[in-house]
């Protein structure tokens, strides 16, 4: 699934709670016995880097009765152009709008919800991480959803306007949270010109109206940065389920 384009050299690892995956770069097929766990688990674990440079931790669990995956971005709104604050957040909210295999918008949450499973993201600084869990027997047909994401998303037009009330709302909400102000009040205290200074939630003033007033059309700027950051070399993806290693190996 995750046949992903390659353009950059920098890495970022996805830690596992329950293994540290050690990197061997070297290989290109799973392998086992590079993986550190307790001696009380009983998974079977495995490493596998992609042709196009995507490292990923596999996780077997025959016992298990849902399967999951999380796939980390190194680039979060650190990264954001200065014109675009936000720009990194409104990508991830994007991704789950339409892909071209599966252009219907909710097709992704409607399989996860027909299946037991659960979705979400997150933007942090430097990285974005994308996660699923789902029934294990249908596993396969949620990781193609999720691995189009980051294949050929759609960003519609229709989507992009009707996303950028959806990421106002959130900010809107964040203003009542006591964390999120005091990590604002820490922002406002840099340099503002150190990249830390960023606005990273966005809303539709720097989302809409502030690309729109210097000529920036917000779609073209998303397919810039998916195009620019969401690289196979800078991902991580860890699967876990109730497969071998080796059919797991055949799934990514």
């Amino acid at each position: 699934f995750f046949h992903i384009k390659i353009e950059s050299t920098h890495y970022f690892l996805i830690m596992s709670t329950s293994a540290t995956f050690k990197d061997n770069a070297e290989s290109s097929r799973a392998k086992r016995g590079i993986v550190e766990c307790p001696a009380q688990d009983d998974r079977d674990y495995g490493t596998l880097v992609l042709d196009n440079g995507m490292q990923v931790l596999l996780i077997s669990d025959a016992t298990t009765d849902k399967a999951s995956a999380a796939l980390d971005v190194r680039v979060g709104h650190l990264s954001d152009p200065a014109e675009i604050p936000g720009l990194a957040h409104f990508l991830e909210h994007m991704l789950f709008m339409g892909t071209e295999k599966y252009p219907d918008e909710n097709s992704y949450n409607v399989y996860l919800n027909s299946n037991g499973g659960s979705s979400n993201a997150f933007t942090d600084m430097e990285d974005t991480n994308y996660f699923f869990d789902v029934a294990a027997d249908q596993f396969e047909g949620a990781l193609d959803r999720f691995a189009q994401f980051f294949i050929a998303p759609l960003f519609t037009p229709s989507a992009t306007d009707r996303e950028m009330n959806a990421v106002d709302s959130e900010h809107a909400k964040n203003l009542q949270n006591d964390f999120w102000r005091l990590f604002q009040l820490s922002k406002s205290l840099c340099r503002p010109d150190h990249p830390f200074s960023k606005f990273g939630s966005g809303n539709l003033q720097t989302l809409k109206e502030g690309p729109t007033e210097v000529g920036l059309n917000i779609r073209d700027s998303l397919l810039r940065f998916h195009e620019q950051y969401y690289s196979a070399n800078l991902m991580k993806l860890v699967v876990l389920g109730k497969e071998s290693v080796e059919e797991l190996e055949q799934m990514v």
